[in-house]
This record gives structure tokens, C-alpha cells and sequence, in this order.
């Protein structure tokens, strides 16, 4: 199944969060909620996190997570328990993060990957080939990773809505130990004392880069968002315009996240106090 982009995405940057690390997600799903509008255009939605760990479902299984995000907490990450993906991703502000959404609900899972795919081939075909695939011991990893020389850059998770299909990814832009970082959490969480049934395969710091880090060049988060919006434009129609939601939407979908699918969200100064504690 293919697909056919009919209207122009939009094109949206949210800027750089520090505050809660629940808020882009919101975003995200107020702007998924907003493709109920008939004639709703695509959306593409660009936003950075600085800095967080964005944890994943099969992380709630972990022996000592509640001791790990105190001693992350103590070193300045917040953290979000989110609803897409499977185990954790750490965010920074070197760390660009992206949305696309499409007002289809019938469109494949395959179909959306293989299209988002293009895009990202085309966007940053200017740092290298990109490669797609599991890369086995990066963190989070799963069979849509891309990489570049062998090294996870980021990762991709879908879901749909009543409304909508949006798929998530990050790109790792600028160097820094996200890959130690991982190693350190896990072991800190308890992974490597689960004998068996561990949620999380072995996580090896080395497998995971970054553009900066392979290519050799000083390359920064804006400047990927201006390569990626000049390559995809060559191919696809988009039409870069200032980030509006509804504040009704931004309401609905925060009590939605919060409330309903229970995603948790604290800040470091939060997660260092001595009286915190993982929700039951």
C-alpha cells in the first residue's frame, strides 16, 4: 500500500522543552487529535527535549527502576514513562525529535515505516547512507533503528488513533555518551540481575553514534532541521508554518495521557527529592 500526500504537510517546530517532558507528547497528540478537522493536512512536528529519559513499557519491569530514576534524577534527567516504543531513550538537546502524522487510519504499519523511511533517506542522505534494521545491543532497539557505518542515530515507533496514525523518531545529532548513559541505567535498574524473562536485551554503549560523532562534522540540531526541510521539499509538498493547537485539544490530550494511559512524568528535581516514589 502506498501513500499519497494530497495536501502539503505542515510543517511545525515546537522549540526546546525543559520543563516537562510530558509536554511534547502532549503536543503530539493534540496535534493527532486535530486531524479530526475534515481536510486535515499531514503534519510534520519538530520539537528537542533537554535532557530526559523517555521510557518505554517494558522498562516498568525492572527490578530497581524507582532506585535508577533517583540516581538519574540526581544527575539533572527528568523522565516520562511514554506510550510509544518499548524501552527507554535518553533525550538531550543534541537529540532531534519528530513527528509525523497522517489523518489515515487504514494505512499499514509497514507502509507508514517504509514511507517515513524515504523521508528520513532523503533528508539526511546529505550525512551519509542510511541503513535500516535492528542494531542489536543499542538501547531501544527494534526493527526500524537506522543507523549510518553500522551505528544507531535513532529509532522509530508508530500507533494509531481514532483520528489518525502518527510515528515517532529521534535522530541523535550531536555527540554525547547516550550509549554509556544506557549501560549505566540498566545496570543501575537491575537488568543484569534478572536471571530470566529480562524485559531488555544487553545493552552495548558502543552501537549507538550519532551524525556529528560519524561524519566527523560540527553538525547541530537546526542545521539538520534545515536539511531535512530542504531535501524532503524537493519531493513532497510542505508548507513550514508557526505551531498552533487548540488549547481545548492541548486540555483533552493532557488529562488523555495523564489520566488515562497513566503516563507518568517528573522532573529531576523531583526524582531527587528523598520522599519521591514510583507510583503503584
Amino acid at each position: 500500500m502506498s501513500i499519497t500526500i494530497l495536501q502539503p504537510f505542515r510543517w511545525m517546530d515546537s522549540g526546546v522543552y525543559q520543563d516537562s517532558p510530558l509536554e511534547p507528547l502532549i503536543k503530539d497528540e493534540a496535534l493527532t487529535a486535530s486531524l479530526q478537522t475534515p481536510g486535515a493536512a499531514p503534519i510534520i512536528h519538530l520539537w528537542v527535549y533537554d535532557r530526559a529519559l523517555y521510557l518505554g513499557r517494558r522498562d516498568a519491569k525492572l527490578p530497581r527502576l524507582e532506585q535508577a530514576l533517583r540516581h538519574f534524577g540526581q544527575q539533572g534527567f527528568d523522565s516520562v514513562l511514554r506510550s510509544s516504543g518499548g524501552a527507554c531513550v535518553p533525550l538531550d538537546a543534541g537529540v532531534l525529535n519528530l513527528a509525523c502524522l497522517l489523518p489515515d487510519t487504514s494505512i499499514s504499519i509497514d507502509s507508514f515505516f517504509s514511507f517515513v523511511s524515504s523521508l528520513l533517506e532523503v533528508g539526511l542522505g546529505e550525512y551519509g547512507t542510511l541503513e535500516f534494521g535492528e542494531v542489536a545491543g543499542s538501547y531501544c532497539a527494534g526493527e526500524y533503528d537506522f543507523s549510518i557505518q553500522g551505528k544507531k542515530i535513532g529509532g522509530m515507533a508508530q500507533r494509531r488513533t481514532r483520528f489518525g496514525s502518527i510515528l515517532q523518531l529521534c535522530i541523535n545529532v550531536e555527540e554525547m555518551p547516550r550509549g554509556e548513559w544506557m549501560e549505566a541505567f540498566y545496570r543501575e535498574a537491575g537488568l543484569d540481575d534478572m536471571e530470566s524473562h529480562k524485559p531488555i536485551p544487553l545493552i552495548d554503549g558502543s552501537t549507538v553514534g550519532s551524525i556529528a560523532g560519524l561524519t566527523g562534522r560540527a553538525v547541530t540540531v537546526d542545521d539538520v532541521k534545515k536539511q531535512l526541510l530542504t531535501a524532503i521539499e524537493q519531493r513532497w509538498p510542505v508548507e513550514p508554518v508557526p505551531f498552533h493547537v487548540p488549547d481545548t485539544l492541548l486540555q483533552d490530550s493532557r488529562h488523555h495521557l495523564a489520566e488515562r494511559l497513566r503516563l507518568f512524568s517528573y522532573t529531576a528535581k523531583q526524582l531527587a527529592a528523598g520522599d519521591w516514589h514510583l507510583p503503584e
